[in-house]
């Protein structure tokens, strides 16, 4: 028996007892309205259904993405300096794969150089791309050539700081890059002996360009974390019997190597070294150049003899060829396609002398 049927039942026996006589009539015309369904002292259990809803389809969104390079650089807060700095955008963002092929060139173009000298390869140490990389970019957005960054700079990092003493190079052409940078460093009389440097075994690349400067692209490589251990020296560059590429030596080299040469005019020829090690430096004393059999005019830089356009410069060129004991041979003009050339070092210790070719 459901509610409904259970307390009217009980209400009309308490009314027969109380007022049978009187309220017969009454209850009966109650009782007669409530079995209709017109009207209930106490309210019908209301039940709630759900009815049965279709779903909304789902909506086709046809989402378009901009082009590469379009969106607007994200911004990045620091609460407690109160300074925004603006992320790179994904036309600065550096490409993994371009930037990767750029290195495995610029890593082979290096080791070509070591070869010459008969010098063991090195190895690319991905862990310092990032600051050469952004040391490349400091250079490029500051219209700077230096092996440092300045701490107020935006665009100082200290990652990019860590890998500023090594090499760089700054170009005005937008497209110049790694492969570029190495074939200049190998013809520089001081950038030189340190791509010949027998301890290097890890170097790093970094590279950046921006066309909103004077310098457009910047090149950087570390060539002095990857130092391990003593060396073999002495190292000869070329190699005896090694080919070596016809070429001027580097121009706007710094220190300027001409400046230690007297009554020098026109391109010089690429350096040709004699690497006898460290504490080494005072060691050579003379040295001559034969090509095809005949005395050449030749300039020689070591650590004791070279002078520079000023007191400062004298002190760099002097550092740099003291760190290896190195002593540089400059042609006084670029040495002919195909010619055979014989060096000459004297040394405290005696002569040193070998022979090579320049490929035709």
């Amino acid at each position: 028996m459901t509610p409904e049927h259970r307390a009217p039942a009980s209400w009309l026996r308490r009314a027969v007892q109380a007022a049978a006589w009187t309220a017969g009539l009454f209850l009966l015309g109650l009782a007669g309205l409530w079995w209709a369904g017109s009207w209930s002292p106490w309210p019908r259990p209301v039940v709630s259904r759900a009815l049965p809803v279709a779903a909304p389809p789902v909506p086709q969104v046809q989402v378009t993405l901009p082009p590469p390079g379009s969106l607007e650089p994200a911004a990045t807060q620091s609460i407690a300096s109160n300074k925004v700095t603006l992320a790179p955008s994904p036309a600065e963002a550096p490409d993994t794969t371009a930037s990767s092929a750029a290195e495995r060139r610029a890593l082979t173009a290096l080791n070509r150089v070591r070869r010459r000298a008969n010098l063991a390869p090195v190895q690319a140490q991905t862990a310092w791309t990032g600051g050469c990389a952004a040391h490349a970019r400091y250079l490029v957005r500051e219209d700077r050539a230096e092996h440092r960054q300045d701490p107020a700079s935006p665009h100082h990092t200290a990652a990019g700081e860590t890998c500023a003493p090594g090499h760089y190079f700054v170009s005005s052409q937008p497209t110049s890059g790694m492969e570029r940078a190495v074939d200049y460093w190998a013809s520089g009389a001081f950038h030189l002996p340190q791509l010949l440097d027998p301890r290097l075994t890890q170097v790093a690349f970094g590279e950046a360009h921006d066309g909103a400067g004077t310098l457009r692209s910047a090149a950087v490589l570390d060539v002095r974390r990857g130092l391990k251990g003593r060396g073999r020296y002495p190292v000869r560059y070329p190699a005896p019997g090694a080919l070596m590429a016809a070429g001027p030596a580097a121009a706007s080299e710094w220190p300027d190597p001409a400046a230690g040469c007297a009554d020098q005019s026109g391109p010089m020829g690429a350096p040709l070294a004699l690497l006898l090690g460290p504490d080494q430096s005072n060691q050579v004393r003379r040295a001559a150049l034969r090509v095809n059999g005949h005395a050449a005019p030749a300039c020689l830089l070591t650590a004791s003899t070279f002078t520079g356009a000023s007191a400062s410069n004298t002190q760099a060129g002097r550092a740099i060829l003291a760190a290896q004991g190195a002593a540089l041979l400059l042609p006084g003009q670029p040495l002919p396609a195909g010619a055979q050339v014989e060096v000459r070092f004297v040394t405290a210790r005696g002569p040193v002398t070998w022979t090579f070719r320049v490929a035709p």
